[in-house]
């Protein structure tokens, strides 16, 4: 018996993030966040998971924002994300896929069809989250360290707000 993948939705509609939950409850272990902030909050603290549903158009801290985020991490680069918005522009759609966007799904949707894009992106990890430990690390040059450590700052203090942020050497 497989265990069931742990799903993060990000959407400020309550309507929508209920009708998710109720069609994906019995295949995923759902996790809702109203707001990109409290999204990123959970991924800062460490909280796992293996795929992140997101809408664009979020306050303050938007789905392409939250995709920036995820991409950055070494320990959440992998993680499979999926867009479902109502921007249904081609490029829009072409934007999030050069963002590291896995799949896009325009809204109005069909609950099922999110379903089944979820599991079929799913298949696609190579890597189980439980596996990432053993995965090497990449190298990056000392410039990429240090504007990726600057871009780093500049969203934990978007997403911490008043609180000070500080980098590690």
């Amino acid at each position: 018996m497989t265990s069931k993948h742990r799903l993060l939705i990000v959407d400020g509609n309550p309507y929508v993030a209920d009708i998710l939950v109720q069609t994906l409850k019995n295949d995923f272990i759902v996790t809702v966040a109203s707001t990109g902030q409290d999204a990123a909050r959970l991924l800062i603290q460490g909280t796992r998971f293996d795929c992140v549903l997101t809408e664009l158009n979020l306050p303050f801290f938007d789905g392409l924002e939250l995709t920036k985020l995820i991409r950055m991490s070494r320990l959440l680069s992998h993680t499979p994300i999926v867009v479902l918005s109502n921007a249904s522009d081609s490029n829009t759609r072409i934007m999030c896929l050069e963002q590291g966007v896995d799949s896009f799904i325009s809204k109005p949707f069909n609950p099922l069809e999110v379903k089944a894009r979820l599991q079929a992106v799913l298949r696609r990890v190579a890597l189980p989250a439980e596996n990432l430990q053993e995965r090497p690390l990449p190298v990056r040059g000392r410039t990429e360290n240090r504007s990726l450590g600057m871009l780093k700052s500049r969203i934990l203090s978007m997403i911490l707000g008043d609180y000070a942020v500080s980098q590690s050497a």
